[in-house]
């Protein structure tokens, strides 16, 4: 990795490719740095610092607990819709309701999860054990594709509750839909999953045990 001075050395810039989907508030570029210069002092790190394990796999919870901002948004979109529209009272509205507040707590408690782990003890400068690297990488492996879970279920019942009406422009919630949809297709899902049972194959502990130190 490195940093260059661009008011010194300026990279040419290329948005043309970025079309999403959804975040379309959203810039992402292309930078050709072809006949720029690097020295020493713009390296940051050593080579593959960026890909160490658990913090490069472990940062995807960073992104999950965005995603399910995402979610907990459309949820709130989806009560401020129906509580406009005098929808309360449905019985069926209310269910889903219950289980969209549901999915948004059990993203709640797998984040707090995701906190616990990768604590670091402040009473030590010893490098932390390897099964306990390979604990913080599983469980942000979770994380992740739980959240993924989450979110889909939670845009499948709001979409289910606020119905074709809800999604017309200009809706909140046909923003929110695009944006969150976009946002959860993050790179290798089944890959991050069969890592987390990977983990699990590897290791004699029960099940309740498997996240200790």
């Amino acid at each position: 990795m490195l940093v260059l001075s661009a008011d010194v050395q300026p990279p040419v810039l290329d948005r043309s490719f970025w079309r999403p989907l959804g975040m379309r508030a959203t810039a992402s570029f292309r930078a050709d740095f072809t006949g720029l210069s690097v020295s020493a002092s713009d390296l940051i790190g050593r080579p593959d610092d960026y890909y160490r394990q658990p913090w490069f796999g472990g940062g995807a919870v960073r992104f999950a607990a965005v995603q399910l901002g995402g979610a907990a948004a459309v949820l709130d979109e989806t009560r401020r819709f129906l509580r406009r529209l005098g929808r309360t009272d449905d019985p069926y509205q209310r269910q889903r309701l219950g289980e969209m507040l549901a999915l948004h707590e059990t993203g709640q408690r797998w984040l707090r999860g995701a906190a616990v782990q990768a604590a670091l003890p402040s009473s030590t400068t010893e490098p932390l054990p390897a099964a306990k690297l390979a604990a913080i990488g599983a469980y942000a492996n979770l994380v992740r594709a739980t959240t993924e879970d989450i979110c889909l279920e939670t845009l499948r019942l709001a979409e289910r509750s606020v119905g074709a009406r809800g999604l017309l422009q200009p809706e909140p919630f046909e923003r929110l839909h695009r944006d969150l949809t976009h946002y959860l297709r993050q790179p290798a899902p089944d890959a991050t999953l069969a890592d987390a049972g990977r983990f699990a194959l590897a290791s004699d502990r029960p099940a309740y045990e498997l996240w200790g130190d």
